[in-house]
């Protein structure tokens, strides 16, 4: 190879280089250094890897602080609500059966009231032994 030819090799590499940027440095269009980036992936990664270990209200608990409502309305949606609950969330049958358990206990319900949770009760009962899960009494 002629000794020419050689150096336009390297001019245009060099011309290469220079038309596609600077190479392990900042990008000055995105204003992040390396160093920066670098940390947001591992603050990322350290976020991802460990989980949230934070206690958390299971979602009933908080349909749960309805059935004290002295609204009607409120007070059945509550309980229509943690029936639909108990029968597609086995898990949570047992702890939502003492609850409506505990409201019909409460003397501050009218006999309507009281009738509407037994019916509901009943109907979990019913749905979770078609499913073959077992309560206790």
């Amino acid at each position: 190879m002629p000794y020419s030819s050689q150096f336009a090799i390297i001019s245009k590499i060099k011309n290469i280089v220079r038309k596609t940027g600077r190479f392990f440095t900042t990008d000055s269009a995105s204003g992040i250094s390396e160093a920066i980036a670098r940390k947001i992936q591992k603050s990322a990664f350290d976020v991802a890897s460990n989980p949230d270990t934070s206690s958390k209200t299971p979602p009933y608990m908080v349909i749960a602080e309805q059935l004290q409502s002295k609204d009607a309305q409120i007070f059945r949606s509550a309980v229509f609500y943690l029936t639909a609950i108990a029968i597609n969330e086995p898990k949570t049958t047992d702890a939502i059966l003492e609850l409506l358990g505990k409201s019909i206990d409460n003397a501050n319900q009218s006999k309507e009231q009281l009738e509407y949770v037994k019916m509901k009760v009943a109907e979990i009962r019913r749905a979770t032994t078609s499913k073959n899960i077992t309560l206790p009494q």
